[in-house]
């Protein structure tokens, strides 16, 4: 990828889906930082709570926003949250999926912040 985006994300499929258009990468970025993550971070209290209509919702809106933001990787993993909602899963079988997911975005939240930053002040045309 020419815009040498950090590998820890899914260079090829954000090549495939926005080529090097660095001005929407950078927004679809900012918007997983600053919807979805925030979104997902209302969902531990959903689950912990066993509220399984409104946690199926969240997750379910959710899900496409992975793989948007290059981590083509995760959404298998929501997916397989989502059923455990839908099989009605206790909350500990939830809340174990849940936090694995969510470890791994504690490291890529960082990324995606600084990938934004870095991409929004390429100059256009560059």
């Amino acid at each position: 990828m020419g815009l040498n985006i950090d590998n820890s994300l899914d260079t090829a499929h954000l090549r495939q889906v926005y080529g090097d258009d660095h001005a929407i990468i950078a927004l679809i970025f900012d918007a997983f930082v600053t919807d979805s993550y925030t979104r997902w971070q209302d969902l531990k209290p959903v689950l912990t709570d066993h509220n399984l209509i409104e946690a199926a919702s969240i997750v379910h809106g959710l899900k496409p926003s992975f793989p948007m933001a290059g981590m083509t990787w995760l959404r298998p993993k929501v997916e397989e949250l989502e059923q455990r909602i839908k099989n009605k899963n206790g909350v500990a079988a939830l809340m174990e999926l849940y936090q694995e997911i969510d470890e791994e975005l504690d490291h890529l939240i960082p990324v995606l912040i600084a990938e934004g930053k870095r991409l929004s002040a390429i100059e256009p045309g560059v």
